[in-house]
């Protein structure tokens, strides 16, 4: 059974046209509008709504909450999990190093299994031959780099993938705030070559949710104009900004890099950097942005297998924490998608539009303004992060998901 199945409740998408287009977003402006302002930002603005000048969000992969916060004092975070027969079953403690996939399905097709109206049970129906497969939680031993950062500052026991669907679209989500590609259809699958974006060999193409049906690799070329990106906000105001990333053909999707602003214009210069570990260095070095995403490498990302995350993680928040920028920076460590259905969360997501809100991932918040020793039970989705950024620069909205999510900043308190 397909995810974004109609027997769910939805509510209208927050979208706007394209870039240029009749009626386009305003707070966005044209793409000559950006290189306009471009040409007048030889100095960047200081002016922020709150103390925050820098802001690092660092990108991880396919955990859910309960995979590595189940336990945590305070939070929703069970260590049993409920089965399709009422039953609730110990989370079984796993490394971060297992490789085994629980869901096979394809686009989140699992998502209506386990969902169940709602009644988040049916984990168990996944896999035929080990029906609790999914039922883990990570070792604490490995997870404690997470678990000491949100203790010290914030965790979101209420964070939310923006889609049921695979790592691609959320990591559009995360800088865009949506995928929607035409009136009736949103890009949903991963492009069928590599290297993927704008660089893909002719002929690649994407997977749709057209009139909530799947069609698998019948989408358009993925190097998308359709929507504005937070790389448009920024450039339009002025604002500095750099995504760091690792190329490799394993590590995790670039979403910039299907995005035609960006991949063939002044931006993939002068803004993206690689490899991801060069966010150290632009620390160490001064050289830091107002507002920066980092990509976790593979083998650094938590995904299936890999179990560098906690390290590299811990890593660049100890970079930011003895940096000249600590004292007016924040560190938001995400995780793009819950796991693909390969690890157990209890909570069930609100279902906002055609496209999620999918199961629930962490977020950890590090700034000397974050709340202490906090667990915020307010509900967000990537949106939440565009929306702080957007509101901390005043650079109006992308008019997506970002309208509709709550903002980040009742994590912080800005009166200490």
């Amino acid at each position: 059974m397909l995810a974004g199945c109609g027997d769910l409740r939805q509510a209208q998408d927050a979208t706007q046209p394209p870039i240029g287009a009749p009626g386009a977003m305003r707070d966005a402006g044209t793409y000559s509008g950006v290189r306009a302002a471009l040409a007048d930002s030889s100095h960047e603005r200081d002016a922020t709504r709150w103390p925050i000048q820098h802001l690092i969000v660092i990108v991880q992969q396919a955990r859910s909450f309960d995979d590595l916060f189940a336990g945590y004092p305070g939070a929703d975070a069970p260590t049993k999990g409920l089965t399709s027969t009422g039953k609730r079953v110990p989370l079984q403690t796993i490394s971060l190093k297992r490789y085994k996939v629980c869901a096979d399905g394809f686009l989140g097709a699992y998502f209506k299994t386990v969902y169940d109206g709602g009644k988040m049970d049916g984990w168990d129906l996944l896999d035929k031959k080990d029906p609790l497969c999914p039922y883990t939680r990570i070792d604490p031993s490995e997870s404690k780099p997470y678990w000491d950062r949100a203790k010290q500052f914030s965790l979101a026991d209420e964070m939310f993938a923006s889609t049921r669907f695979a790592e691609f679209d959320n990591q559009l989500y995360i800088v865009a705030g949506t995928t929607k590609i035409s009136p009736d259809a949103f890009d949903v699958g991963a492009p069928s070559n590599i290297p993927w974006g704008c660089h893909a060999p002719p002929g690649t193409t994407t997977s749709l949710l057209k009139n909530r049906r799947i069609e698998v690799l019948r989408g358009p070329y993925p190097c998308f104009t359709q929507f504005p990106t937070m790389a448009n906000l920024l450039d339009g105001a002025g604002v500095s900004w750099k995504y760091y990333f690792t190329p490799d053909t394993e590590a995790p999707f670039n979403p910039f890099a299907a995005i035609k602003y960006v991949a063939l214009g002044e931006d993939w210069k002068r803004n993206m950097s690689a490899p991801a570990t060069n966010i150290r260095n632009d620390l160490s070095k001064g050289k830091l942005a107002a507002v920066s995403w980092v990509l976790s490498p593979y083998k650094d990302s938590d995904a299936l297998g890999q179990s560098g995350g906690p390290h590299w993680v811990s890593s660049i928040i100890t970079a930011t924490e003895n940096s000249r920028y600590w004292k007016r920076a924040a560190v938001v460590v995400v995780w793009d998608t819950p796991g693909d259905g390969n690890f157990y969360d209890d909570v069930a997501p609100p279902q906002l539009d055609t496209m999620g809100l999918g199961f629930r991932v962490p977020m950890i918040v590090v700034s000397p303004y974050a709340k202490r020793h906090f667990v915020s039970d307010t509900r967000y989705e990537f949106g939440s992060i565009l929306k702080f950024i957007e509101e901390n620069w005043s650079l109006g909205s992308l008019g997506a998901t970002d309208r509709r999510a709550h903002s980040i900043d009742d994590m912080f308190d800005f009166h200490t």
